[in-house]
């Protein structure tokens, strides 16, 4: 009865953050809350309705215009805004000329926001086009006041192609790229295992917050074979950790079914996913969700749910995964496995969304907007791949970009890249 009391509370729990109608009654009360861009923008993510996240967002915009930019204490959004350390990012191209500027490529919000801390902004936008990837919706108080501080065009990439159609409402400064975080993995990180030889017929990858629904996973293995081999990898986040899954999965009476890593270095990824026939995603809403495409590459067929907001369910078709019914889930789960072999996931995924592909991609958009702009364009974009985060694809291109990284430090305080960029091999 207990763990009975348990997984209902759970389920009562997760319907209400995600059942439209408390969502939308929520955003109504956030936005008849106050008139901070911080409220508008928790209304404007919780909307459902399109019509209301455009009237949403033209509050927003009208909300941002009235605020004095030179007087934003950014640390109450970024605490460590002022250390110069933007380490999730990546000099994809060097300064090389007045008329042709190099090109920084900057992850998260917070990162991005650094620049601002700068003395010499106006002198590091006149030296680097900066591109950006947000973490997910674009509605938030960084990416609304971002771009009437930033003196120059500003490249975004998308989470959700509903983002093509919010971003240029956001700021005419930003020139929007149809490219997701998930487009940046690199093919040479995975070497698939044989299907022979896989040892799990499920991995989930994701961090233990309650937003990634593993109890909806422990549900479906109720009604499954008991002797399937899941494999669940995660890292700690929000007081929650493995020991939290566990006792979920007690609750659920499969505990037993499942192995259970934790915190592990990125470089074990690729091949765990390589030892899994099939992987599952089943949060509700996310970014791009990058394990999806990492999933592929490993040749692992990836499944989402069907009603899932993310950016990177346009990566599954026939050839590289299903959509779930959450009402059929263990029907659905199990055809999955069953049919695993017959999916070509990585050959779909090398002939479309490989990081090379998206560089090229990034390269000609900035090159054709510099042209565009009467700039010179001489030298092109290196690859870079995302693992987990930006860094330079290649060994080479790391040694030769290392000057450019002192340089920028040397000139403008700022460490781009992550501090092993220069020594990686």
């Amino acid at each position: 009865m207990f763990s009975y009391c348990k997984r209902r509370f759970l389920e009562i729990e997760d319907w209400l953050r995600y059942h439209p109608r408390a969502r939308s009654w929520l955003c109504h009360w956030k936005s008849w809350r106050g008139g901070s861009v911080a409220d508008l923008c928790a209304a404007a993510r919780l909307a459902d309705d399109p019509e209301v996240e455009r009237e949403l967002q033209q509050q927003i915009v009208g909300a941002v215009e009235q605020i004095d930019i030179k007087a934003v204490d950014w640390t109450e959004f970024v605490p460590d805004f002022r250390d110069g350390q933007i380490h999730k990012a990546a000099i994809l191209k060097p300064y090389i000329a007045p008329h042709e500027r190099g090109v920084v490529f900057i992850s998260f919000e917070s990162q991005w926001a650094k620049l601002l801390a700068m003395r010499d902004v106006r002198e590091f936008a006149d030296r680097y086009t900066v591109v950006i990837s947000p973490s997910s919706s674009p509605h938030n108080f960084i990416n609304y006041v971002f771009p009437r501080a930033w003196p120059a065009p500003i490249f975004t990439l998308i989470s959700n192609a509903h983002d093509l159609n919010v971003l240029p409402h956001v700021s005419d400064r930003f020139v929007v790229v149809p490219l997701y975080a998930s487009h940046w993995v690199n093919p040479d990180l995975y070497e698939p295992t044989p299907r022979s030889a896989r040892q799990y017929d499920l991995i989930m990858v994701a961090s233990w917050s309650k937003v990634k629904r593993h109890h909806v996973l422990f549900s479906a293995l109720r009604s499954m074979p008991k002797d399937l081999r899941v494999l669940l990898v995660g890292q700690d986040q929000d007081d929650r950790t493995a020991d939290t899954i566990r006792e979920l999965a007690s609750w659920h009476g499969v505990e037993d079914r499942l192995t259970i890593l934790t915190n592990q270095p990125y470089r074990e990824i690729p091949k765990l996913f390589g030892q899994a026939r099939a992987s599952v995603v089943f949060s509700k809403r996310e970014g791009s969700c990058v394990v999806v495409a990492e999933s592929l590459f490993a040749d692992t067929p990836a499944a989402l749910l069907k009603d899932a907001v993310i950016g990177s369910r346009v990566f599954l078709n026939e050839q590289t995964g299903r959509l779930l019914d959450e009402g059929e889930l263990a029907r659905d789960l199990t055809a999955l496995i069953r049919d695993a072999d017959s999916f070509q996931a990585r050959g779909w995924a090398e002939a479309n969304i490989s990081c090379y592909q998206s560089t090229q991609v990034l390269n000609d958009i900035l090159r054709s907007h510099a042209v565009s702009q009467g700039s010179t364009w001489t030298v092109d974009l290196v690859p870079q791949q995302w693992s987990p985060d930006p860094m330079l694809a290649r060994a080479e291109d790391r040694r030769q970009l290392a000057n450019e990284r002192q340089t920028v430090l040397k000139q403008f305080g700022l460490e781009i890249g992550p501090p092993t960029a220069t020594t990686q091999a």
